[in-house]
């Protein structure tokens, strides 16, 4: 008993009060002996929401979410003094980000990981806010008003971002030389949008850390020849629930050895003499695609074709 009470007083001269109380609109739990969860719920007073968080100031935060919460800005000194390893923004509404150039100001230094979803920006996301979180390896946006991905998305190619997730939003226009300068992206999934179109300019070359690329609930129905040349470590291609008609030689030649998985599922697939130059080769260990047509291989997966099951 004795020794809880001496650790519990060490906590609280540390500063570790959040394991006991709340102070809305925010609430703090321990994970572990060295870390914190912050929960702020229903904020609508970016004051209230200051005075909150001061009470974490220098504690390490693993997590920080803020949701349900309609605020008209994040005040650029709101977030100083904290210690935040992922911040995580949902089903809130604000009419910027920010008061100032620079969004979250002060978590530049802890920040690895944000993640926006089901929020609403009114003016919009505007990436050079971003552009001085220098620790930042995950971006996600999920829902987040996006219908198009511009040039200006260069504002934050420097930081050492290795996955970038824009999913689950309106996207139908992306910059021909949007994700280019991107060279530690290892991850890269744009999922459930309204993407047409993709051109290899797109994408890093050579993408030398690439890995993993999902398109996944789009609208593609062709890829170019070159959309996976240079990309030495590139193994798992997400396509499913597109509008792809087959997987050409050419297209598919520079990755296929190396891939670990390749889903193709849900796609309007013609399985034909273009497919026979697969039969020679070992498939990917994970290979998910069924043929659509012509209608006697309806439902059947490619890795069980044979050759003269494949006319045109």
């Amino acid at each position: 008993m004795m020794i809880f009470l001496l650790w519990s007083l060490s906590l609280l001269s540390s500063g570790w009060a959040c394991l006991w109380e709340s102070i809305p609109p925010c609430s703090c739990r321990p994970i572990g002996t060295r870390t914190t969860e912050v929960t702020c719920t229903g904020a609508i007073s970016v004051d209230e929401l200051q005075n909150s968080l001061i009470r974490v100031q220098g504690q390490p935060i693993q997590t920080l979410f803020v949701m349900d919460s309609s605020l008209l800005y994040f005040p650029s000194d709101v977030f100083m003094g904290l210690k935040v390893e992922k911040l995580h923004l949902f089903n809130s509404t604000l009419a910027d980000l920010t008061d100032s150039e620079e969004a979250f100001e002060g978590l530049g230094k802890s920040l690895k990981t944000l993640v926006i979803e089901e929020c609403t920006i009114l003016n919009g996301l505007r990436w050079e806010e971003l552009k001085n979180l220098k620790n930042l390896t995950t971006l996600k946006t999920v829902k987040a008003n996006l219908n198009a991905i511009d040039s200006d998305i260069s504002e934050i190619a420097h930081l050492n971002l290795d996955n970038l997730e824009l999913i689950q939003d309106s996207i139908s226009y992306i910059d021909d030389k949007a994700f280019a300068p991107f060279q530690n992206l290892k991850v890269l999934s744009l999922k459930r949008n309204y993407i047409s179109e993709v051109k290899r300019s797109m994408l890093p070359s050579p993408a030398t850390k690439l890995a993993v690329i999902n398109l996944s609930y789009n609208q593609i129905e062709m890829l170019p020849s070159d959309i996976f040349e240079d990309m030495p470590q590139l193994t798992y291609v997400i396509l499913s629930a597109n509008e792809l008609a087959t997987i050409d030689q050419t297209t598919f030649s520079p990755v296929w050895r190396q891939l670990k998985k390749l889903d193709l599922l849900d796609n309007p697939m013609r399985c034909d003499c273009r497919m026979k130059w697969m039969l020679g080769l070992q498939y990917p260990i994970n290979t998910w695609a069924n043929c659509a047509l012509p209608p006697f291989l309806n439902g059947t997966s490619i890795v069980d074709l044979r050759r003269e099951q494949l006319t045109c």
